[in-house]
């Protein structure tokens, strides 16, 4: 369309110097020295107009000449480009699909040429570790801080993860505990030291990193959640087999929710039972059934030094919230029993069994009717029932164990 344009108005311009050229041809005279030339003035423009153009064609295929160097230099650099992208695509496309020695290759085969270095050498890294090759995996982690040392903190990220998925948790934590030295509130770096010193059972120093990851508005709380369980739990059990003086120290550290909660409250209170420092314990452990309605308290309960007569009278309060709890009835049979009052050992032995026959109910039973005088064949018809069921959840648990192993190998 521009030539079309600047054509017709060439044509133009030509009719019009056409026209004025027939009206008045003029006249031109050029002298030089002795040298002269005369010549109409139409003659003499446009010998002037076609030396312009051809002076103009000369300059522009000089100038061309002259650039013909950078052209090449750029079209080659493009080519190359494209065929790092493309280079990338299919390693990244082999990646996906678990080719990961043919991926390696074509991500690193002209990643200094690439667009994005830092994509090429992180995946190639990824194919590395793939393949069990950590030096080529460092290398490459290497050669991307070279070449975007401003990524420094990514690839130091990367780095610790493809170490904690490698199952090298110790160099995982050092990589870790530097990016936490220089952004200590990332909640991917809390998030993975989290798990890499789970992974190190180092239980005393996620004790004093989950203040910091729970203030984290980032971190998801079902990150920490079990976390923060298993460390309290691993650290309260250590804590009490060794008679560690800090017992108490961690105990009081625990909010409120969390010492009504039976995972500590359980291993607390049975070591102040053994140590027979029962202050305060009963109240938490009645405290607890009532707010949790947690039935695996109700046997530390009745460890503690009481009388029959109030355990009883305590645990038949329990009924109102747990009236199904074979645990419940069978203790407070157990405590009757103790107590003589026959008539209320075999109401809520009856009521346990019609629930769920429990080893214990029938043994109960059995010696119930041997405390009532009553014939040794019956008494011993309820303690082989209780045997049979002893044996039976053993070998039910025996199987279970023996098929976790064997999936375990």
């Amino acid at each position: 369309m521009k030539l079309l344009i600047l054509f017709i108005v060439a044509l133009v311009i030509a009719s019009g110097l056409a026209y004025q050229v027939h009206i008045d041809p003029g006249y031109a005279l050029l002298r030089y020295g002795t040298w002269s030339v005369e010549t109409s003035l139409a003659v003499m423009v446009f010998i002037l107009l076609v030396a312009f153009v051809v002076l103009a064609m000369l300059f522009k295929a000089l100038l061309g000449i002259k650039r013909t160097p950078k052209r090449l230099q750029k079209w080659n650099k493009h080519r190359v480009q494209r065929r790092s992208i493309k280079e990338l695509n299919q390693g990244l496309l082999n990646s996906a699909e678990g080719n990961w020695k043919r991926s390696e290759k074509l991500l690193t085969k002209h990643a200094k040429q690439s667009e994005t270095p830092l994509l090429n050498y992180l995946s190639a890294a990824h194919a590395a570790q793939a393949q069990g090759a950590y030096d080529r995996r460092d290398e490459y982690l290497l050669k991307a801080g070279d070449a975007l040392p401003e990524q420094a903190h990514a690839i130091h990220l990367t780095r610790a993860k493809l170490q904690f998925s490698a199952g090298q948790f110790e160099q995982a934590l050092a990589t870790l505990q530097q990016l936490l030295s220089v952004t200590p509130n990332h909640p991917i770096v809390l998030s993975l030291l989290l798990k890499t010193l789970s992974q190190l059972n180092d239980w005393e120093a996620i004790h004093k990193l989950l203040p910091i990851v729970k203030s984290n508005r980032n971190i998801q709380a079902d990150e920490w959640e079990a976390v923060e369980i298993q460390t309290l739990t691993k650290l309260l059990t250590s804590k009490s087999q060794n008679n560690d003086p800090e017992l108490d120290t961690l105990w009081h550290s625990l909010s409120k929710k969390q010492k009504l909660s039976a995972n500590y409250l359980s291993i607390y209170a049975g070591h102040k039972i053994a140590k027979k420092d029962e202050k305060d314990v009963s109240d938490l452990i009645v405290k607890s059934i009532k707010t949790t309605q947690d039935e695996s308290l109700i046997d530390l309960y009745c460890q503690l030094d009481i009388s029959p007569d109030l355990q009883i009278k305590q645990l038949e309060k329990w009924l109102n919230i747990l009236p199904s709890s074979t645990i419940l009835l069978n203790h407070i049979a157990r405590l009757s029993l103790s107590e003589k009052q026959w008539g209320k050992t075999s109401s809520f032995l009856q009521q346990s069994i019609n629930i769920k026959p429990t080893s214990l109910a029938y043994l109960l039973q059995g010696r119930l009717h041997e405390e009532q005088g009553e014939t040794p064949e019956k008494a011993a018809e309820f303690y082989r029932a209780g045997i049979e069921i002893a044996n039976n959840l053993l070998t039910t648990e025996l199987v279970a164990v023996a098929d976790n192993t064997k999936q375990a190998n």
